[in-house]
């Protein structure tokens, strides 16, 4: 039993190290016992004990057993961060009136974690409530609570990158990526054939191979593992083999290091695994784009009948009355002669309905800032609690412009 969980446990690492590190834009997700649901990438793991998740998001089951206190807490649309903004739109969910509109998030304390900003959610199936995490976050998790992990797939056939060998007791080799596992049952391997389940138990070694030819596993990989010895020394590179069996001296992983070594290291000496990521920063704002409340929107398109200016976007993106509506951009941009003009309904020439305004109304309808700001290279403009209806923001300067829709 004990052979077959030190197997299981080393297997685990390799699937949710390797795997998902050669992958920037696949993540895992580790199914709990209890229901939970945790998508991430493991930063670290103790053998037998507990592994650390960084989290892109997550959906818990809390548990009364578990439940040590909860305390719920109205936050203003204002006072949420950027992913809380965009979930809160997203989904419809800002309560309140045209006077403010809030969310109520969770600080929920239980026997393993402290938890902090939750969303309370209702679903059809068993359990009714769970509770969402949206920001990323870093939870331990036991080894004893999983259930089952499992893989992201897309349908793109990648070129680059790491392949999993797994080779069995009774010879047979499966060259693929490990795609889901059921800690100390079985894994699920996706090959160019198909998938195939392989018991735990009958397997001997897995490895890592790069998918193209000529290339090294290290500049392959997307990450660098971390061995924390027993002895409190530490040893860095990419494992690329581990290695199982009845005897202590049959049980090792193999890490390739910097220079291009290769070095055995008997698993019994192992104390901690830990990984650091190779990911590109993505900015969160693009250059040359118009962002709404967190949100990317086009320019509008405009038609010009002698003084009349109408706007014949097909779609315009709504927002609820009693939230601060704030554009950004990248650079200065909105420094300038920038402000919204509330349009009215009117008639095209050719009979059609739509919004816009007149040379009349662009001044007469005009909203000025009621704050202006730059922060980290990101001009801002907002407008406070504005009423339902149809708003371009438009420019003194040039023909760039926007509409928004305002809704009740």
């Amino acid at each position: 039993m004990k052979t077959i969980l030190n197997k299981t446990l080393l297997a685990l690492t390799m699937l949710n190290i390797v795997v998902s590190a050669a992958y920037a834009d696949e993540k895992s997700t580790f199914v709990m016992k209890n229901g939970s649901r945790i998508v991430g990438k493991i930063i670290s793991q103790r053998p037998n004990k507990d592994i650390t998740v960084k989290s892109e998001k997550a959906t818990f089951v809390i548990d009364d057993a578990q439940l040590i206190s909860s305390t719920p807490k109205k936050t203003k649309y204002e006072n949420l961060d950027r992913e809380l903004k965009r979930w809160a739109l997203g989904h419809k969910a800002l309560k309140g009136d045209a006077n403010g509109r809030y969310i109520v998030l969770y600080d929920i304390k239980t026997r393993t974690h402290n938890h902090r900003n939750l969303l309370k959610t209702e679903q059809d199936e068993s359990p009714k409530t769970v509770y969402m995490q949206i920001k990323p976050e870093t939870y331990k998790l036991e080894w004893k609570n999983i259930a089952k992990i499992e893989k992201e797939q897309t349908d793109n056939i990648r070129k680059k990158g790491l392949n999993d060998v797994i080779i069995t007791l009774h010879g047979k080799t499966y060259s693929g990526t490990i795609v889901s596992q059921v800690p100390g049952v079985k894994l699920t391997v996706k090959t160019s054939d198909g998938r195939h389940e392989i018991h735990m138990s009958d397997i001997i070694e897995i490895r890592k191979e790069t998918k193209e030819k000529g290339m090294t596993v290290s500049s392959q990989a997307g990450y660098t593992n971390v061995i924390v010895m027993k002895d409190k020394t530490t040893k860095e590179g990419v494992i690329i083999t581990q290695h199982y069996g009845k005897r202590d001296k049959d049980k090792y992983v193999v890490l390739m290091l910097g220079n291009g070594k290769k070095e055995k290291i008997l698993s019994s000496k192992i104390e901690e695994y830990q990984t650091t990521y190779v990911e590109k920063k993505k900015a969160v704002y693009e250059k040359e784009k118009m962002y709404v409340n967190e949100f990317s929107i086009p320019a509008a398109k405009t038609k010009t009948e002698g003084d009349n200016t109408f706007y014949i976007d097909r779609k315009v993106y709504p927002f609820p009355e009693g939230i601060t509506i704030t554009f950004k951009t990248v650079g200065a941009k909105l420094k300038g002669s920038w402000h919204l003009v509330a349009l009215d309904n009117m008639t095209m020439e050719d009979g059609h309905r739509t919004q816009g305004y007149t040379q009349e109304t662009r001044s007469d309808n005009a909203i000025k800032p009621s704050t202006s700001d730059i922060i980290d290279g990101v001009s801002s403009i907002s407008f406070v609690y504005l009423s339902p209806g149809y708003y371009a923001l438009v420019n003194d300067s040039n023909d760039e412009t926007y509409i928004i829709k305002i809704t009740k």
